[in-house]
């Protein structure tokens, strides 16, 4: 079992590697859970991302991320700036961070300071990042009075 800390490295590395300079972004990581309801069952779909800013700026980098065994992997990088982002919603129903762009893509994402074994057995990626999700709180509320 890979532990907290060398996920959070794998996940920052996986960003890095994905995004130019992204060594100079604050990253956490984010969850976005869909669940869909069928009259005899209901499926959960989970998708892992590592959000990137830089503190005092309104940019952000999602990077899709795939875990297979503690090797994390990196998709391709979706910039989020001021000309294409359409909304923003600092929590829907679900308790989630919501970002609305221009092009009609809507991310729903769960971001949690811990995220516990309990979790973590339900498809999220075990990581302790508090400070970083102290610097994204602080990211959201300028989104949000904007």
């Amino acid at each position: 079992m890979v532990s907290k800390e060398q996920m959070k490295a794998a996940i920052h590395a996986a960003f890095d590697g994905a995004v130019a300079d992204g060594a100079s972004y604050t990253k956490v990581y984010a969850a976005e859970i869909r669940q869909k309801n069928y009259l005899v069952f209901r499926t959960t779909s989970v998708a892992n991302f590592a959000l990137g800013f830089k503190p005092g700026q309104t940019d952000l980098v999602l990077v899709p991320l795939e875990e297979k065994n503690g090797t994390v992997t990196a998709g391709t990088p979706l910039t989020i700036d001021d000309a294409n982002r359409a909304s923003v919603k600092k929590r829907d129903l679900q308790g989630r961070f919501v970002i609305k762009t221009t092009e009609g893509r809507t991310f729903r994402l769960s971001i949690l300071p811990s995220v516990t074994k309990l979790l973590a057995a339900a498809y999220q990626l075990p990581v302790e990042q508090k400070a970083e999700y102290e610097a994204f709180v602080a990211l959201r509320d300028s989104l949000l009075a904007a």
